[in-house]
């Protein structure tokens, strides 16, 4: 009874986890570009604009930001970037000589509605 418990658990562990691997693909699309920007280089000399683009050739993906000031997390940001779409603007690089930067919390690859 106990090895057919711990098997029955096993197998739902196993399942469980197979969503978080497509978590982590969609993860890997979300890519992030620094450009040249002038109202991010007069706020701090070095600053870029940061942006997000999706590497996803047809779907689109909902992500969840972490924004860091200075490395510590200032607050979350929720969205979704559609497949081709432009890129999203997120903030500048430096703000007061100080580095921000955006980590991806969670990221899931929607369904392509027909």
């Amino acid at each position: 009874m106990r090895r057919a418990c711990r098997a029955a658990s096993l197998a739902a562990a196993a399942f469980v986890a197979m969503p978080a691997a497509a978590t982590e693909d969609a993860r890997d699309l979300l890519a992030f570009e620094e450009l040249t920007d002038g109202k991010c280089q007069i706020l701090s000399e070095g600053g870029k604009l940061v942006v997000m683009r999706n590497l996803h050739p047809e779907r689109t993906i909902r992500y969840r930001l972490v924004r860091l000031f200075m490395d510590v997390p200032q607050g979350r940001l929720d969205g979704e970037i559609a497949a081709g779409e432009a890129t999203q603007k997120l903030g500048c690089s430096r703000v007061n000589r100080r580095v921000q930067s955006w980590r991806v919390e969670r990221a899931t690859l929607l369904e392509v509605s027909k």
